[in-house]
């Protein structure tokens, strides 16, 4: 075994590992090998992508342990990857604006063929009732930070519609990305999608991987 510092990252919903170029390019810099993967959000369910493309991107690596960074969905998958292969070999994970209770632009959006059609298995699975995800999905039982945005502006739309609770980051309520047995949260001023543009949100990423809080 080796004993570098290995980190996997998970974008969210509709995106690529391109989307996640920021944070790591900064952990690569900062001593991580960087295992920043890609995976198809819009055509496979969260079963299906936890064992066609996290699981076997966590077997690849040769490491006793492994840190993992999940923007939103993302964030999801870490905790589902912990439920179906359990968590020994997480060493610490940052949840970026993951909707750890659902998201009330999906409970709005559900019905509507057009996000049906964007959003594919995965969509049905964001929303806050109880058949979305984070219903099926226990406390996390490994070291746990989460970054929150409170900077909802560009979504204006959106959180009017959704009536998302406020403050959130115009897709995600802070209160919503609180997950029970988290070790430390803390709450930027980013929106949902931007969040992983803003190197604050790298540097607090880094920082609780290195230290265990922000």
């Amino acid at each position: 075994m080796t004993h570098g510092r290995h980190v996997i990252i998970l974008h969210g919903l509709g995106m690529n590992r391109l989307s996640m170029s920021g944070v790591a390019h900064h952990l690569s810099k900062n001593g991580w090998q960087v295992h920043n993967i890609s995976y198809p959000s819009l055509n496979k369910g969260f079963e299906e992508i936890v064992i066609d493309h996290v699981a076997p991107a966590v077997a690849a690596i040769d490491a006793d342990n492994i840190d993992f960074v999940g923007h939103s969905m993302g964030g999801l998958l870490i905790r589902l990857y912990a439920l179906r292969h359990g968590s020994l070999r997480i060493h610490r994970a940052v949840m970026l604006g993951t909707p750890n209770h659902g998201s009330q632009v999906a409970d709005v959006m559900r019905g509507y063929a057009a996000f049906q059609w964007f959003a594919g298995p995965v969509g049905q699975g964001l929303t806050t009732a109880t058949e979305g995800i984070h219903a099926q999905l226990p406390p996390v039982d490994f070291d746990c930070g989460v970054i929150a945005g409170d900077s909802g502006f560009l979504n204006l739309g959106t959180t009017y519609l959704a009536d998302i609770p406020r403050p959130n980051d115009g897709i995600v309520s802070v209160e919503s990305t609180r997950v029970a047995g988290m070790k430390d949260h803390i709450v930027v001023a980013a929106e949902h999608s931007q969040m992983v543009l803003s190197p604050t949100v790298w540097q607090l990423t880094a920082k609780f991987l290195k230290d265990g809080k922000f």
